[in-house]
C-alpha cells in the first residue's frame, strides 16, 4: 500500500511538473534588444492599409497621389493625418519583450490567425510589407500582438481604438475647408462679393450702400469650414442634380481657380458636389439652409444703421 502511495505521488509531482514546463513555455518571458523594430518597413511606404475585425468586418484605406481615401466607400476621403500617424506609430514599434513563444498561445492572447480582435495588413502597391494580428489588452493603451508568421506575442503601446474597421472613424469630414485668406472672390445667384485691399466689396452696389463686413466674414466663415457626414452612391445622387440645385455658389481664389458648389435635396439631408472632387457628399440640412437664408439684402447695412453720434460738448 505504502508503495503504491509513493509511486501515485511521484506521478503527482510529474504531472504538476509537466503542467508547470508546458506553462511556462508558454510565457516564458523572451528577452530581445529594445530597440529592434517590429517592423522593416517605413511609413511611407505603404500604400494600402487593410484591417479585419473578429466578425470579418473590415476597411481599407488606400493612397491616391498624397491623399488618402476608403475603399468601397464611393471615394470617401480618409484622414490624412489620422492614417499617417497611424502608420508613423506602426513603424516605431519596437519589440521588447515576448509574453509568450509558442504557437499554443496564440489562442489565449487572441492573436492566432482564426482568433483575433484586429488581423492588419500593410501593403506597398501588391507587395505586403507588414502583417499582424491584435489580440487582448493587458493595460490601459497595451495590446498583444503577433506578427504573421511568428509564434512570439508581445505587448506594444497600442489599441484597438486606432484600428477601427468601420468607415465613419476613418472619414475626413472636412475636405473642402479652406484657407480664409485665399479666397478673393464668393458668387452668389444673386450677389457676387470681390476681396479688394483685404476688404470685401459687394459688386454693383447702389451709391450710399455699404458692405457689412461682419456678414460677410460670418458668410466666408460657412463657405470655408463646410463639414460632410458620408460619401453618397453616385449612382443613386446623380439623378438629384438633374433639376435646378436648392443652392449654388463659386469661390475663387488668390491663384485663380475657381471652384463650383452645388446642393441637391434629399429627404432630411442635402447632396453636395463640388467641381474639384469626383464625389457625391452627404451635409447636414443645417449648413445649407443657413447658407440659404444669406441674401444680397442681408450682407448689405441697412441705411441709417450707424447714425453719427451727437456732439454733447456742445450743448
Amino acid at each position: 500500500m505504502q508503495r503504491m502511495l509513493t509511486i501515485a505521488a511521484t506521478l503527482l509531482v510529474f504531472q504538476i511538473g509537466l503542467v508547470m514546463l508546458f506553462y511556462l513555455g508558454e510565457t516564458e518571458q523572451k528577452t530581445v534588444a529594445p530597440d529592434t523594430p517590429f517592423f522593416e518597413m517605413k511609413a511611407d511606404q505603404v500604400t494600402a492599409l487593410e484591417i479585419i475585425g473578429p466578425q470579418k468586418e473590415r476597411v481599407v484605406l488606400e493612397k491616391s497621389g498624397t491623399d488618402w481615401i476608403i475603399q468601397d466607400a464611393y471615394g470617401a476621403p480618409a484622414g490624412d493625418d489620422q492614417v499617417n500617424a497611424l502608420l508613423n506609430k506602426l513603424a516605431e514599434l519596437k519589440k521588447g519583450f515576448a509574453v509568450a513563444t509558442t504557437a499554443g498561445a496564440a489562442k489565449r492572447f487572441k492573436v492566432a490567425d482564426d482568433l483575433f480582435e484586429r488581423h492588419v495588413i500593410l501593403r506597398e502597391k501588391d507587395q505586403i510589407v507588414g502583417e499582424f494580428y491584435v489580440g487582448t489588452s493587458p493595460g490601459f493603451r497595451q495590446i498583444h500582438i503577433r506578427k504573421a508568421g511568428t509564434d512570439e506575442v508581445f505587448t506594444v503601446a497600442l489599441s484597438t481604438f486606432e484600428l477601427e474597421t468601420a468607415v465613419p472613424p476613418w472619414l475626413d469630414k472636412n475636405p473642402f475647408k479652406l484657407n480664409k485668406e485665399d479666397i478673393v472672390s464668393l458668387s452668389f445667384p444673386d450677389f457676387v462679393l470681390q476681396k479688394k485691399d483685404e476688404k470685401w466689396q459687394m459688386e454693383g452696389l447702389e451709391e450710399g450702400r455699404e458692405t457689412d463686413s461682419k456678414a460677410v466674414d460670418e458668410l466666408v466663415n460657412k463657405v470655408t469650414d463646410l463639414t460632410i457626414e458620408a460619401a453618397m452612391n453616385p449612382q443613386e445622387t446623380e439623378a438629384l442634380f438633374a433639376q435646378a440645385p436648392a443652392l449654388k455658389y463659386s469661390i475663387t481664389r488668390k491663384n485663380g481657380t475657381t471652384a463650383e458648389y452645388r446642393f441637391a435635396k434629399a429627404k432630411d439631408y442635402y447632396v453636395l458636389k463640388q467641381s474639384e472632387r469626383d464625389i457625391y457628399c452627404q451635409v447636414h440640412k443645417i449648413q445649407v439652409e443657413n447658407l440659404l437664408k444669406i441674401t444680397r439684402n442681408t450682407l448689405v447695412k441697412k441705411e441709417g444703421s450707424e447714425k453719427p453720434k451727437e456732439d454733447t460738448n456742445n450743448k
